[in-house]
């Protein structure tokens, strides 16, 4: 018997295991990304050899400063996917698009200018607070650090440029955070602060290498001071919501009515349809309660069963559809994560979801006997009673979840149902 039950449990861990590896492949690997990550790569490598090309320097010249640049970029991609793989970029599924396409602007913006000011004058505080509307100030500082040394090497700008815009490039990082925060007063306080900065250094910078100031100086140092304060004060807020909306899209694009795999699961079943639309805005509710992730959720109560349709294999097949719709990844391991049957619930929304199934389900049970709840009391006991039971369980100890927030949901769970 127990011989028995262990080949059972070994075919329950090779089958596990085979799961693991293709959901870890999917994480792994992901060409949306890969090509953002190339076109970072290769803007910064052409920009530097146009710079230097700018700069009179021979083939020689414009090789080298390639050479130089493109070590730089390698590190900062595998940088950047560090970050997004320990959770600390503004969106854990994002495909780098919002932030490549504001690199591409920071860099052309940079380079056109360019033509036009003199390099003391180069709007780096308008570049990093462009790369600042991630709210990564590492990242945003080292992408800056990268177009301003791919400018600085090829034109050959002096040391004292080179510090001054340097120190541009960090308090504009600094400011940014505080910047969007802030309202009201302390947004005009900020903005007149970030002017001062950009009037300021510049003006600083060019009075070390010549020794003097003209007046056409001190006219475009206050032109390029209202343009950064203008910029970081009204338009960086806006940006930085530009760039929430890739997450919330993501999800909304998957869980809307005309999205193909809602008919496949139409088509399976009107009632399994239902359950997972009532699972799905339940979710949704008690992501809100505790300040989780509501699409991220909502996403995951809708295709939490949708194995079922290809058949018994229902992890197996989740991740054969989720990897088939390209899936982002945290709502891929809440499929994974399935009645925790694999593995515990590994964060908050996948717990949550967790619980309003183990919920329906009980409520399910008690339908299908044809017992009939006699009071709201006894459904409110029945709710109480499954959290009970999923709290000696430690179900959810690895998902962040707090027993205050835990103690939230269920309420709020009574409160819907």
């Amino acid at each position: 018997m127990r011989k028995k039950r262990r080949q059972q449990e070994n075919v329950a861990d090779t089958e596990a295991v085979r799961i693991e590896k293709t959901y870890t492949t999917e994480i792994r690997l992901h060409p949306r990304r890969v090509m953002m990550t190339v076109i970072i790569i290769s803007v910064s490598v052409i920009a530097a050899c146009l710079y230097a090309y700018r700069g009179g320097l021979a083939t020689g010249g414009v090789l080298c400063e390639a050479l130089v640049i493109l070590p730089l970029c390698l590190t900062f991609a595998l940088f950047m996917i560090n970050e997004r793989r320990s959770g600390r970029l503004w969106y854990d599924d994002t495909e780098y698009e919002p932030f490549t396409v504001l690199y591409v602007i920071a860099e052309g913006l940079l380079f056109v200018l360019t033509f036009f000011l003199p390099d003391y004058l180069s709007p780096v505080m308008i570049v990093a607070l462009l790369l600042s509307s991630f709210r990564n100030r590492l990242l945003s500082m080292t992408g800056s650090f990268i177009i301003i040394s791919s400018f600085v090497f090829g034109l050959g700008s002096d040391m004292h440029t080179v510090c001054i815009l340097y120190c541009e490039a960090v308090i504009a990082v600094m400011l940014s955070s505080v910047i969007t925060e802030a309202s009201g007063a302390d947004r005009a306080f900020l903005s007149v602060m970030t002017a001062s900065v950009q009037f300021i250094l510049p003006l600083s910078g060019r009075y070390f290498s010549k020794l003097s100031l003209e007046r056409t100086d001190l006219i475009y140092a206050a032109i390029e001071a209202t343009a950064t304060a203008i910029y970081g004060v009204l338009i960086m807020p806006a940006v930085t919501g530009w760039v929430g909306r890739e997450r919330r899209y993501s999800y909304q694009t998957i869980i809307d009515n005309d999205y193909p795999l809602i008919e496949d699961i139409k088509l399976f079943s009107a009632d399994e349809y239902e359950r997972a639309r009532k699972l799905s805005v339940l979710s949704l509710k008690a992501a809100q309660e505790i300040g989780a992730d509501p699409y991220l959720a909502a996403a995951g109560g809708l295709y939490y069963r949708v194995g079922l349709i290809r058949g018994d294999k229902e992890i197996d097949c989740a991740m054969e559809i989720a990897a088939e719709n390209g899936f982002p990844e945290k709502l891929t391991a809440i499929l994974y994560e399935y009645q925790g049957l694999i593995r515990r619930p590994t964060t908050r929304e996948s717990a949550i979801v967790h619980m309003c199934d183990s919920v329906i389900r009980r409520l399910d049970a008690i339908s299908r006997k044809g017992d009939q709840m006699e009071s709201g009391w006894n459904k409110q006991m029945l709710i109480y009673q499954a959290f009970n039971d999923l709290s000696l369980s430690g179900i959810y100890d690895d998902s962040g979840i707090s027993i205050n927030q835990f103690l939230r949901i269920r309420d709020r769970l009574v409160k819907e149902l």
